[in-house]
C-alpha cells in the first residue's frame, strides 16, 4: 500500500508540474485555451484567455458576454463561421478583433474542433485563441510597404526588373515593357529573344555578357553601360543598362536588380548637338580663316596701294614746293602742312597695315612678328615688355603662327585696357613636339564673376578669350588662365605633328 501510494503521489506531482508548464508556455505564447458543452451551453476558459480579453479570471461569462468584446463588424463572420462548423463538424479557424474594456484593439485567432456524439450530433467543442496582434500588425506594415513599393515601382520612369538566382522574373514594372516592347519574359525565353550590341563598338552582346547575367552570377555590379537593343516588337533603341546582385543574409547571391533607361531619344538629341557643335566649331574656324586672309588682303592693299598713292601724293607736294617760286608764305606754309599731313597718314597707314597683319609672319616667321609687335606695343602703350623666346626657331605651320600671333595680340590688348600692369612677358617654349606660349602681367587680375566663366566660357569673357580658345582648339590646342590679385597668365599649348607624320 506504501508503494502505491508513493507511486500515484509521484504521478500526482509529474501531472501538476505538467499542468504548471503548458500554462507557463501558454501565458507566453499568449495561447488561451477553452471548452465549450453545445448542450448546456456553457463554456470554461483558461485563466490565460481570460487575460487576453483584458480582465479577470472568472470576471465575465464566456458565452453571454463574448460577442460585446468583438468589434461589431467582426461579429457576423464570427457566428457564420461557428454556426458552419456546427453543421459540418469541421474544424475551424478565423480571425476577428475584440476591444478589450480598457479600448485597447487586439486581433485575435481561435482555432476550434467538434466533438459529436454516435448519432453525429455536435455535442460539444474545445480549442485555444491566441493574441495575434503583432503578427496582424507586422502583416500589414509588409502589405503597406509592398503597395507602397508597387506604386514607387509603377511611377518610376526607368524600368525595373527582379530576377532570382535562375533569371526568373519575380518583380518588374511598366516602364520595363515599355522599353521592351511587352512583358519581360523569364529566362531562357528571354535571353532566347533579346539582341544587343555595344553602343561605343557595335558588337553584339552575348547572353553571357548581359548585365543581369553577370550580376547573379558573378555578384558583378555594372553601372549606366550603354547599348543597343532589339526590343521584342523588333524597334531599336539605345538603352541605359545597370544590374546589382541581391544577396541573402549569409551573402549568398539570390538574385539581381536590373535598371534600364530608354535613351534613345536623348542619346540622339546628344550626337546632334555634337554635330552642331562641329559644325558651328568649322564654321567658326572657317569665319576667322577668313577673318585673317581678309585682313592679310586689307593690309596688303593698305601698303601697297593706298600707302604708295599717299607717297605718290607727298612727292607731288615736295616738288610744288620746291617749284613754286610765286607762291604766297600762306600757300607755301600749307604746303608744308599738306606734306607732314601726308607723311603722318602714311606712318598711320603702315602701322594699322602691319597690325592687321604684320608682313614679318609671312616673311620671316613668327618669333620676328612677335618682337615687332612687342615693340610697338610698348612704345603704343607704355607697357614695358619683356620677351623670353628662343634664338633659331623652325618655321610652325601658317595657321599655327597667325593663332599664336593673334593669342598674344588679344592677350596684350587686355593687359593694356584692363590690367592696370606696367610689365608684360612673353615666354615661348618648344618641349617634346609641344609649343608652349605664356603672357603674364602683375597687374590686377581678373574680377571673381570673370574667372568664375574661365572653365565654361561664359559671356562675361566678351569675344576675346572665347576667339582665342576656339583658335586654339582647332588646332587641337588649348588655352588656360590662371588670375588672382598678384596677375594674370594666359598659357596657349599647341602640339605639333612631326615631320613625314
Amino acid at each position: 500500500m506504501t508503494a502505491e501510494h508513493t507511486v500515484e503521489s509521484g504521478d500526482s506531482g509529474a501531472l501538476l508540474n505538467s499542468e504548471q508548464a503548458l500554462a507557463e508556455a501558454q501565458r507566453v505564447a499568449q495561447i488561451g485555451n477553452w471548452t465549450w458543452d453545445v448542450r448546456s451551453r456553457t463554456a470554461v476558459w483558461s485563466d490565460e484567455l481570460y487575460r487576453l480579453f483584458g480582465v479577470e479570471p472568472g470576471a465575465i461569462d464566456p458565452v453571454r458576454d463574448t460577442m460585446e468584446f468583438i468589434l461589431p463588424e467582426d461579429r457576423d463572420a464570427v457566428v457564420s463561421t461557428l454556426e458552419r462548423a456546427l453543421e459540418t463538424k469541421e474544424a475551424y479557424s478565423f480571425f476577428y478583433r475584440i476591444r478589450r474594456r480598457d479600448g485597447e484593439v487586439r486581433h485575435l485567432h481561435s482555432r476550434g474542433y467538434i466533438v459529436a456524439n454516435e448519432r453525429g450530433d455536435a455535442i460539444s467543442a474545445f480549442g485555444t485563441t491566441q493574441d495575434v496582434t503583432e503578427r496582424r500588425q507586422a502583416e500589414d506594415a509588409l502589405r503597406r510597404s509592398e503597395q507602397l513599393l508597387r506604386q514607387v515601382l509603377d511611377s518610376l520612369p526607368v524600368g525595373v526588373v527582379v530576377v532570382d538566382r535562375e533569371g526568373n522574373v519575380v518583380l518588374s514594372n511598366p516602364a520595363m515593357t515599355r522599353v521592351w516592347g511587352e512583358m519581360i519574359p523569364s529566362a531562357p525565353e528571354r535571353y532566347r529573344r533579346s539582341q544587343g550590341w555595344w553602343h561605343d563598338t557595335g558588337k553584339r552582346v552575348e547572353a553571357e555578357e548581359w548585365a543581369s547575367v553577370r550580376a547573379r552570377i558573378n555578384g558583378e555590379t555594372s553601372i549606366n553601360e550603354v547599348i543597343d537593343i532589339e526590343a521584342f516588337d523588333g524597334v531599336r533603341k539605345i538603352i541605359q543598362n545597370s544590374s546589382a546582385p541581391i544577396r541573402d543574409e549569409g551573402q549568398v547571391i539570390v538574385g539581381a536588380v536590373i535598371i534600364n533607361e530608354d535613351v534613345s531619344a536623348r542619346t540622339s538629341a546628344e550626337e546632334k548637338l555634337e554635330t552642331s557643335v562641329r559644325e558651328m566649331q568649322a564654321l567658326a574656324t572657317r569665319l576667322m580663316n577668313a577673318q585673317d586672309d581678309e585682313r592679310r588682303n586689307i593690309a596688303q592693299l593698305l601698303h601697297e596701294t593706298t600707302a604708295q598713292d599717299i607717297a605718290a601724293v607727298k612727292m607731288h607736294l615736295a616738288r610744288l614746293v620746291r617749284t613754286g617760286g610765286g607762291l604766297s608764305e600762306a600757300d607755301r606754309a600749307a604746303l608744308t602742312e599738306s606734306i607732314e599731313l601726308a607723311e603722318r597718314s602714311m606712318t598711320g597707314m603702315r602701322t594699322l597695315s602691319y597690325l592687321l597683319h604684320p608682313p614679318f609672319l609671312d616673311e620671316t616667321g613668327l618669333v620676328s612678328a612677335l618682337r615687332w609687335y612687342a615693340a610697338g606695343f610698348a612704345a603704343r602703350s607704355g607697357v614695358k615688355v619683356d620677351l623670353d623666346l628662343p634664338a633659331s626657331f623652325d618655321r610652325l605651320p601658317r595657321e599655327v603662327e597667325t593663332a599664336l600671333f593673334r593669342v598674344v595680340q588679344e592677350a596684350l590688348i587686355n593687359i593694356h585696357r584692363h590690367a592696370g600692369s606696367s610689365m608684360a612677358w612673353i615666354r615661348l617654349r618648344m618641349e617634346g613636339g609641344r609649343m608652349t606660349l605664356e603672357i603674364e602681367d602683375r597687374g590686377r587680375g581678373m574680377p571673381p564673376a570673370v574667372i568664375a566663366q574661365l572653365p565654361v566660357g561664359g559671356a562675361a569673357l566678351g569675344v576675346g578669350v572665347p576667339g582665342m580658345r576656339e583658335r586654339l582648339q582647332h588646332l587641337g590646342g588649348t588655352l588656360d588662365i590662371e588670375s588672382s590679385e598678384r596677375g594674370t597668365i594666359i598659357r596657349a599649348r599647341v602640339l605639333l605633328e612631326p615631320e613625314g607624320a
